[in-house]
This record gives C-alpha cells, structure tokens and sequence, in this order.
C-alpha cells in the first residue's frame, strides 16, 4: 500500500497552485506599478528594488505617488506604515498555528504575508496538519505570487507606458472583486467575524478623525479583540479531551442481565437447615419410587 501523505514538495506545489486565480488578476498590477515607479523618477533598478522589498501592491503605489511629489522620506515611509496595518491583523489570528515553527521561519512567513496568500492559506494553517507541512503549502503560495510580480514588475518597466491611459485605470478592477469575494469566503468562525466587525465598526465611529487617524485605531483596535478572542477561547472554551471507554471488569461494577439495562443481578440466598433436610427427602422418595 503506498503513502499517501503529502511530502514538503507537494505541499508546496499545492500552495502555487491554489494562486492562479490572483496571479492573473495581480499581473496589470504589477505592470502599472512599474510604469508608476518610471514616472515617479525612479530609475529602473530604484523601481524594481522598491517593488521587491516592499511586497505590497498598495503601499508600493502609494509611495510611488509621494515621491512624485516630493514627499520627505518619513512621511512614506510612515504613510506606508498605516497603509499595512491591516497585516497586523492578519498576523495575530495566524500566530497560534504556526507557534512551533523556528523564528526565521516565522519571519519569512512574515515577509510572504499579503491579503490573497492570507486568505487562501490561513484555512491551511489553522488545520491539524503539523506545522511545517503547513508552511510548506504558504510558502507555495507566497513563493508564487512574489515571483509573479516581479516578472510583472520589470514588464511594467519596459513597457508599460505603452498602454492608453484608459487602460490603465481599469485594471486595478479584477483584483478589487476577487478581494472582495475572498473576503466574504474567508469570514468564518466567531473569532475572525468579532475582529472584523470590530475593526470595522471602529472605522466607523472614527471616519471622522483627520489624516485617517481612524483606520489606524481600527487596524490596532481589531488586532487587540482578536488576541482577546484567543485569550477567551483558551480560559473559558478549552478543546474538550477526548472520551475513552470505560473497561469492564474494574472492582465495584456489577453487569445488568441481558435485555434489563440497569438492574443489579440477583444474589443467591443462603440455604436454611429446614430446606436442606427437605431436599434430602424428595432425593429419597425419588430414588425409592425409581426402584419399584
């Protein structure tokens, strides 16, 4: 009979599959964002360093944008900053499953962390499967898309200024949908559905406060219920141990008779001297009668 666990390998192709819708719906994103790079005044190596540190389509276009206007370097740098705080949500309801894995591991979990690879792999890594063998199906999926929008980076760069304006203001569209279906996917369980209502309620209340300081308290507000969703699973709604079987036979047991459930079984009373003597006579007058 042959083995049929997944091996690291197949995990990790298994993950790269699992991206082919996103890589087609995030390659006219890449290519504009090495247009935007180009226009920005960034040269040609600037542009495709930036894309490949920073890993994150939003904050790789909105800083691009700040540089074309000349913006101080803290200020992108901060700008981008808020504009990811949405990972630290992500980040703490993946961080129980995948505690046991090494630091570094954990850290290039961190880096490969975007909101398609979160939300198709984060049913993945809150199974019962070890850990590394998760992993090995994130990193897949990481792995796949990082590349993707590299190729899709440098092609941007040499040409993407040939697309028509018109063009490139609706490609941003496809992925704008599939984040939106993913989104609604990915909402299950009390603990993810408490932290998004509560990240978005805040968002709410708070829509109001100058330099979108509300999105920032929501994205900080939503990570904290989500570790209090964990805490609160954990103290009050601990996993139940499993059940075993009681064995038969222990001391103090005593088994019903067949077809009675929950009857003791009847003890033999002890024999009196008048029973016994009266036994003896009907043994006598029978054997008397068997010798007539």
């Amino acid at each position: 009979m042959s083995d049929r666990t997944p091996t690291a390998r197949g995990e990790f192709v298994a993950g790269a599959r699992s991206m082919v819708p996103f890589l087609l719906s995030a390659f006219p994103l890449g290519v504009i964002g090495g247009t935007l790079g180009l226009a920005a005044g960034l040269s040609y190596l600037e542009t495709f360093g930036l894309a490949m540190v920073v890993n994150s389509g939003t904050a790789q276009f909105i800083g691009f944008k700040l540089i074309s206007e000349g913006a101080a370097w803290p200020v992108i740098v901060l700008t981008t900053l808020i504009l990811s705080l949405r990972m630290l949500i992500y980040s703490t309801l993946l961080a129980p499953h995948v505690r046991e894995l090494p630091q570094r591991w954990r850290l290039l979990l961190g880096f490969g962390l975007i909101d398609a690879v979160f939300f198709v792999a984060f049913d993945r890594i809150k199974g019962d499967e070890p850990a590394r063998r998760k992993s090995m199906f994130y990193f897949g999926a990481s792995a796949v898309m990082y590349v993707n929008w590299a190729i899709a980076t440098v092609v941007g760069m040499i040409a993407g200024h040939l697309l028509p304006e018109r063009l490139r203001s609706g490609l941003d569209f496809p992925m704008t949908a599939v984040f939106l279906v993913v989104l609604a996917s990915a909402l299950v369980g009390w603990k993810v559905w408490t932290t998004a209502v509560s990240a978005g309620a805040l968002a709410l209340l708070l829509l109001g406060l100058p330099y979108n300081l509300g999105l920032i308290v929501a994205a900080f507000g939503g990570a904290f219920v989500g570790m209090a969703c964990e805490v609160v699973q954990r103290r009050w709604f601990p996993p139940k141990p499993a059940e075993e079987p009681a064995e038969s036979g222990e001391p103090g047991e005593t088994s019903a008779e067949p077809g009675e459930p929950g009857r003791e079984p009847r003890t033999p009373q002890p024999r009196t001297a008048g029973a016994a003597a009266g036994e003896r006579r009907a043994v006598e007058t029978a054997r008397d009668t068997d010798g007539r």
